[in-house]
């Protein structure tokens, strides 16, 4: 095959792995898994200014270079679902090309095209372009560190006759020291890009002197990009690279033989049971293709004196540790730094087949290689498009409720009001990001006007009940609910093709008219007897400073508490322009309204309150625990609003003239 054929069908190849990995991008499967959830977290850190060598997580250390390339990415892209992956899949169709110029150069264009046809159509590879992990970067990385020392040492086929110019080695150097901050796995590839470069120093075939000087320099590159990393591990050694390597490894936990056979078995026989990454049950490679693997490597072994096969037999020996001797195995995430070297020796053992036949025989090896790229299209599409996604558990393992409502958002958000509940609690192993941070942060439209509100206790009509839709991020949100605000909901419609209890449209203008008319006699306010004007009833709707209006409140039955109970008042309040961003709500309970306060709470749940706009009208509910010593009486109950900056009360109006800054909602009797 000649080189322009070769580059032919590079280029076909590489429009196949572009389609295979953009089909579905965003929804294949929909969401964070728990370990991209990781690296999000981080980079939110990062985009706010937490840059650092090594990041604490629970006494565990992690490289932050690609949490900051991700966090320019998104900043750029997006943070969503959409932007989150693309540094990944740039990273996977990058790795290919510099995979096929690494086999082209060192073994001829037929290994290139097959091991660029195995990398551009293997499930994991493809999985690895869709996920937010810092591994998505290994195969990369080690493509090119294999391909510059290629360039640096002279081990091209051919030897080239002129010395590279600088800017190679200068490349080598950055590569050397930049990983470092990546993955502590840099540190093996760090070791055999020592081992090679000695290796070649010593070869019969000697290096240009004007090589050596260069090399040099590549180093010197090297140091001084890796002082920050030097220093970081003096200061704060339980967090480097070096603890890390071997993720903690322990004989006991995974003996030494097993984890070889695991590892062994995982190309070929048996892969990584984790849902997140893989079909279980699926291996990396098939048997086929297996069986050339080893073919390329026996056939590299026997060679080894030659610098070309020595180099990439180096990184093997060297980087096949890391993959052996890791906690859990089959682990598919330690094998992503071998996958280019897996991809060249298949090419070298394709190489070998077809040579080692007589010319008459070689077109039945390109008919059977054809098959095998034919089989790997189907078996990788069938798996990945349509099996996987649809095994019980890929979605609790993606939380794929939060990318589902995501998915919903970016295309209803900016044409129909939105109110988002947010989460009561945490979604399973995520310890930082809830239901709702998760939905957010998965979303790619970040400029919707979206309204937010504690569920449990709030709720927010827009536009005075208008046509709405209420997300759910959290599946409990109905049943953590106040049964009053339950109610409200359970007007609304469930929205078809999402999760259940997630999404609901509501439009309840009338309802709100006709209970806010209620309330008029039903549960009548009055100004406080201390006001300008003294005591009498309050029609509502009643203006408070701040463009806030009490339009009423919901009567508690009973009346009648005993110490220790808790008191629930649930109030309506309308915006009526801008309110203050600290504003808060209080209820007090008061035997006489001279004197302070037997008990009280302040609070308000629909922050930040600049999201709310005139003729949005909001429930509160607020809970007062009554204290056990609380004398028995007769209480009454005053809320009202005030700014937390300065405590200073807004005023009640009537007429625009104040009357006092307070409203009494009734009485309580306590037993």
């Amino acid at each position: 095959m000649s080189s322009r054929v070769g580059y032919l069908f590079a280029v076909i190849l590489l429009l196949l792995a572009a389609v295979l990995r953009t089909h579905s991008f965003v929804s294949l499967p929909i969401g964070f898994n728990d370990a991209e959830i990781t690296d999000v977290q981080i980079t939110e850190q990062v985009r706010f200014g937490g840059i650092e060598v090594f990041y604490d997580l629970n006494g565990e250390g992690r490289e932050g270079l690609y949490s900051v390339i991700q966090a320019v990415v998104t900043t750029v892209f997006g943070n969503g679902l959409f932007g989150y992956k693309l540094l990944s899949m740039w990273a996977g169709l990058l790795t290919l090309a510099v995979v096929y110029a690494l086999a082209q150069r060192l073994f001829g264009p037929v290994v290139g095209v097959a091991a660029l046809a195995l990398l551009a159509t293997n499930m994991w590879m493809i999985v690895l372009g869709y996920q937010v992990l810092r591994e998505s970067l290994l195969p990369l990385l080690v493509a090119l560190m294999l391909l510059t020392l290629a360039r640096t040492l002279a081990v091209y086929r051919g030897v080239h006759g002129t010395v590279p110019d600088t800017t190679v080695f200068a490349l080598l150097g950055v590569l050397l020291g930049i990983g470092l901050y990546i993955h502590p796995v840099h540190l093996l590839i760090l070791l055999f890009s020592m081992v090679a470069i000695a290796f070649r120093l010593f070869s019969k075939q000697r290096l240009p002197r004007q090589n050596v000087s260069y090399l040099l320099f590549s180093l010197l590159v090297m140091i001084i990009i890796t002082m920050p990393y030097l220093i970081s591990t003096l200061r704060l050694p339980t967090l480097s690279g070096a603890v890390r390597v071997f993720n903690g490894y322990q004989i006991g936990d995974n003996p030494p033989f097993k984890a070889l056979v695991d590892t062994i078995g995982a190309l070929f026989f048996v892969g990584d049971a984790n849902l997140a990454f893989n079909l279980p049950g699926r291996p990396l490679i098939d048997l086929v293709s297996g069986a050339l693997v080893l073919v390329g490597v026996l056939a590299a072994a026997r060679q080894w004196r030659r610098s070309r096969y020595a180099l990439i037999l180096i990184a093997t020996v060297i980087l096949l540790p890391a993959a052996i001797f890791s906690p859990t195995t089959p682990d598919f995430l330690t094998i992503t730094p071998l996958m280019p070297l897996i991809a060249l020796y298949f090419g070298i053992g394709i190489n070998i087949v077809y040579r080692s036949v007589v010319p008459s025989t070689r077109l039945v090896v390109l008919i059977g290689a054809a098959i095998l790229f034919a089989f790997n299209i189907g078996w990788t599409v069938g798996d990945l498009f349509t099996t996987w996604p649809t095994t019980p558990g890929v979605n609790r393992a993606y939380h794929a409720r939060a990318g589902h409502l995501a998915q919903y958002l970016d295309e209803t958000a900016t044409e129909i009001p939105t109110v988002v509940c947010v989460s009561q609690g945490v979604i399973e192993s995520s310890d930082v990001f809830s239901g709702t941070d998760l939905t957010l942060q998965m979303m790619n439209h970040k400029n919707a006007s979206i309204r937010y509100a504690d569920c449990g206790t709030s709720m927010i009509f827009v536009n005075g009940g208008g046509r709405q839709q209420v997300i759910m991020p959290d599946p409990q949100t109905l049943t953590r609910m106040q049964p009053y605000l339950r109610r409200w909901l359970d007007l609304g419609t469930p929205v078809d093709g999402l999760p259940t209890d997630s999404a609901l449209m509501l439009e309840v203008s009338q309802e709100l008219a006709d209970a806010v008319g209620i309330f008029t006699t039903s549960a009548p306010a009055g100004y406080a007897p201390d006001a300008v004007g003294g005591a009498g009833l309050a029609v509502p709707p009643v203006r408070f400073g701040g463009n806030l209006a009490f339009l009423g409140y919901q009567r508690d039955g009973a009346q009648v508490y005993a110490p220790g109970d808790i008191y629930t008042s649930v109030t309506y309040w309308r915006v009526d322009g801008v309110i203050p961003p600290d504003l808060r709500l209080f209820t007090h309970i008061l035997s006489d309204p001279a004197t302070a306060p037997a008990a009280q709470n302040d609070t308000i749940s629909v922050e930040p309150l600049q999201q709310l706009n005139a003729r949005d009208i909001f429930i509160q509910v607020t809970f007062v625990p009554l204290p056990r010593n609380m004398p028995p009486g007769i209480y009454g109950i005053s809320i009202g609003a005030y700014t937390a900056l300065n405590n200073e009360r807004m005023p009640v109006l009537f007429n625009d003239v104040p009357r006092g800054n307070r409203l009494f909602i009734g009485q309580i009797t306590v037993r």
